[in-house]
């Protein structure tokens, strides 16, 4: 199983929201690290991959969050709804 590492932006982000909505976000991290890897999981967790290294996790019906795959770790980069991701995958290189 694979660390995961939380980028402070998106931490600092996380720890403004209620605690219900943390906890959901929590959840489907601690799914996606359990199922990263194992292609017949990810559907049940929403767990999808995007393009290269890069994969979403579903967190209720419209927050996702995204992470990048490293060899060691697995990076939680952004937070937001299927629009903001939209934009923060074409802007990077």
């Amino acid at each position: 199983m694979k660390d995961i590492r939380i980028e402070q932006k998106l931490l600092a982000k996380i720890r403004r929201l209620p605690a219900g909505e943390r906890r959901e976000i929590g959840v489907a991290i601690a799914a996606a690290q359990a199922a990263f890897g194992s292609p017949h999981v990810h559907g049940g967790t929403g767990l999808r991959k995007l393009r290269g290294r890069w994969h979403e996790v579903r967190v209720g019906l419209d927050l996702r969050l995204i992470l990048r795959e490293y060899d060691d770790c697995l990076s939680f980069e952004f937070m937001g709804d299927h629009d903001a991701v939209r934009r923060y995958l074409k802007s990077l290189p």
